[in-house]
């Protein structure tokens, strides 16, 4: 293999990656007219490539693969997006063996990477049969690492809106800081919060239903702190406050949950899962501890879809309730589906069912685009 050839590969890979500016000729032996002059000028520039002792390249010499490893060891701590990795990657796979005999790890490049600010977010069309109407929202997020034991998370939200047309301004729902000290983690700010399998509460459940746009579920800002099996939630936007214990009990992780609303409402609930033949079964139970109603969820997988049967008395769910349908003020019970299949790459297409005695039956269809 021809130092030239191999030169050249690597500076058409490389340098579409690392656009550094060019600087004065700093290898003797490559002439301003020459056809690599700017590519060789960033590379060394980016210090990927240094040349020998005496300043010249020598381009026309055949390279080792260990001088080829060594500079693909450089340009792996140079990698700043997942399209620099990628270049990158298929050059570390050609000379693995070489980086390995010379300790370079290509995890280095992952770290990078992990260390960066990172964006995601997704794109949902719902549309349901109960009042024909569809809704559309768009989510943006944001994880920043601040040094190796706290980064911050943000995400803006446009909320469910009736048309396109109507997304226009858009809501701070996730803002929030997530560090360990002395060894306990904690989530400070707004974020998605969750009890037990979510009866009593989960605001994420809640944001992903037009209905309740605007609610609990899209403004919580409050503390969470985790130290073993304790976790204590602190919202003082929605007057709630709320702790959660796990354990495990003769066998089985068992989730207890205590829920304090500012208006003097009380709520308890326990859940557990269990195994049934070669299905896992989910239960959860609550109840309102001013007036002992009670309410119980148990669900399993069937076919690949979420099937689960309910039963609640009035007041026995507060309005924080994961399960969204329905009035909390009447006694009802019934049943619901929801199927989630990934019909592409980051795109996922979803039904959701529910159909109680007295609310009736409602189907929710939904197309998520992640990105």
């Amino acid at each position: 293999m021809k130092k030239r050839i191999l030169k050249a590969a690597v500076c058409a890979a490389v340098t579409m990656a690392f656009a550094v500016p060019a600087f004065a000729n700093a290898l003797t032996d490559v002439p301003a007219n020459h056809w690599a002059y700017d590519a060789v000028n960033k590379l060394v520039a980016a210090g990927v490539v240094d040349g020998y002792g005496d300043g010249t390249f020598r381009g026309d010499k055949t390279m080792t693969r260990y001088e080829m490893a060594q500079i693909v060891a450089k340009a792996m701590n140079k990698v700043s997006t997942v399209d620099e990795k990628i270049i990158v990657d298929k050059l570390a796979a050609e000379f693995g063996q070489e980086l390995s005999d010379l300790g370079v790890k290509v995890d280095g490049i992952q770290k990078q990477l992990d260390d960066q600010i990172k964006f995601a977010g997704d794109a949902t069309v719902q549309y349901s049969d109960m009042d024909e109407a569809t809704a559309y929202r768009l989510r943006l997020g944001a994880t920043g690492k601040i040094n190796e034991d706290t980064k911050i998370n943000a995400r803006l939200t446009t909320g469910f809106a009736g048309e396109v047309n109507d997304i226009r301004t858009g809501e701070v729902d996730r803002l929030n800081v997530q560090t360990n000290i002395h060894g306990i983690d904690f989530v400070l700010g707004k974020q998605d919060l969750k009890l037990g399998q979510g009866l009593l509460l989960d605001t994420n459940e809640l944001t992903n239903d037009p209905a309740h746009e605007g609610g609990v579920g899209s403004y919580v800002s409050g503390a969470r702190m985790t130290a073993g099996n304790l976790t204590v939630v602190n919202d003082d936007t929605q007057d709630f406050s709320a702790v959660q214990y796990k354990a495990h009990l003769l066998g089985r992780d068992i989730t207890a949950d205590y829920l304090n609303m500012k208006n003097g409402d009380e709520y308890a609930a326990l859940s557990t899962d269990f195994n049934l033949g070669r299905n896992k079964v989910d239960v959860e139970y609550a109840q309102n501890l001013q007036t002992n109603a009670n309410a119980y969820k148990v669900g399993t997988d069937i076919l690949g879809a979420q099937v689960s049967y309910i039963d609640f008395e009035a007041g026995a769910l507060p309005a924080t309730s994961g399960f969204y349908f329905g009035d909390k003020d009447v006694d009802d019970k019934g049943f619901a589906v929801a199927y989630n299949k990934e019909i592409a790459k980051n795109t996922n297409f979803g039904i959701d069912y529910k159909n109680l005695d007295v609310a009736g039956d409602e189907t929710k269809v939904s197309l998520n685009v992640k990105f």
